[in-house]
């Protein structure tokens, strides 16, 4: 892939790739899924707590994720976060070297377990990079609201999904895993 530029944003980063991840985002999340706004960007924490990573090509932001990270590297692990790519360049393996590259930082801040909560519809996607599949009861054990949260949702969407009315929120999220 040529004419790509990486970038490691950061709370001290230019305003500019901050701007450019949210980008990112609304373009796969807000437009592409059709996730409300509030939903997407409700949770995120205060700017100068990021850790992205960007994918440019020819100038144009393309992909990112966040990280955060848990514990310290011996014992911790870092969860890769809103993983993104701007839908004009979905299946073109932008996605997987965005991975790479923030699978790369991570290494170099010590950590080597990697979790990744990711929508159903995407498994394919981390398996094919080296992600494992993890079960319903080791998601729990590293995010029991989440888990307890999911479990209603499976309910409603299977309701939804009966009566036809599937919407742009029918999807649960899986546990993916990989040891660096």
């Amino acid at each position: 892939m040529s004419n790509i530029e990486v970038y490691r944003v950061t709370g001290d980063s230019p305003r500019w790739q901050k701007i450019a991840y949210d980008y990112i985002r609304l373009d796969s999340f807000v437009v592409g899924q059709g996730i409300p706004v509030e939903l997407e960007f409700g949770h995120d924490g205060p700017e100068d707590d990021i850790h992205a990573v960007i994918l440019l090509k020819e100038h144009k932001p393309v992909s990112g994720c966040r990280i955060a990270y848990h514990g310290g590297p011996k014992n911790g692990y870092a969860k890769i976060e809103r993983v993104a790519t701007v839908r004009e360049q979905q299946r073109t393996g932008i996605g997987a070297r965005m991975i790479a590259e923030a699978e790369k930082w991570i290494k170099e801040n010590g950590y080597h377990h990697v979790l990744i909560t990711s929508q159903d519809r995407s498994v394919g996607f981390y398996n094919a990079i080296g992600y494992e599949t993890r079960s319903d009861e080791v998601y729990a054990q590293y995010f029991p609201e989440e888990a307890a949260q999911k479990k209603e949702r499976v309910v409603e969407i299977a309701k939804e999904r009966a009566e036809g009315k599937a919407g742009p929120l029918s999807f649960t999220c899986v546990l993916v895993e990989k040891y660096l």
